[in-house]
C-alpha cells in the first residue's frame, strides 16, 4: 500500500517472570504477555489506517508465532558433539 504517514510507531511491552532455582535445578522462566500499540498518523481516511494496521497484523510473523502453536527445533554442539533436544 502506498499511504501517506507522516508517523509511524510501535510499541511492545512484554510481560515475563521465573521461578524455581538454578542451583537446585529447576528454574524456569515463563512469558505471562504482550501488549502492542500501534501508533499512526498520516494524510489517510481512519479506515484506510485501519486497513492497514489488520493487514500488517496479518502479515506478522511474529504474532502468528506466538498465538499459535510453533514448532521449535533444538539443536546443541557441546565439545564437537551435535545432538538434538
Amino acid at each position: 500500500m502506498k499511504l501517506n504517514l507522516v508517523s509511524k510507531k510501535v510499541l511492545v511491552t512484554a510481560y515475563f517472570h521465573e521461578q524455581g532455582s538454578v542451583l537446585k535445578g529447576d528454574a524456569e522462566g515463563f512469558c505471562d504477555g504482550f501488549e502492542v500499540e500501534i501508533q499512526l498518523e498520516g494524510n489517510e481516511r481512519t479506515e484506510v489506517l485501519t486497513q492497514l494496521v489488520a493487514l500488517a497484523r496479518q502479515m506478522c510473523f511474529t504474532e502468528k508465532a506466538l498465538k499459535n502453536p510453533t514448532p521449535v527445533h533444538v539443536k546443541q554442539t557441546l565439545n564437537g558433539v551435535t545432538s538434538e533436544l
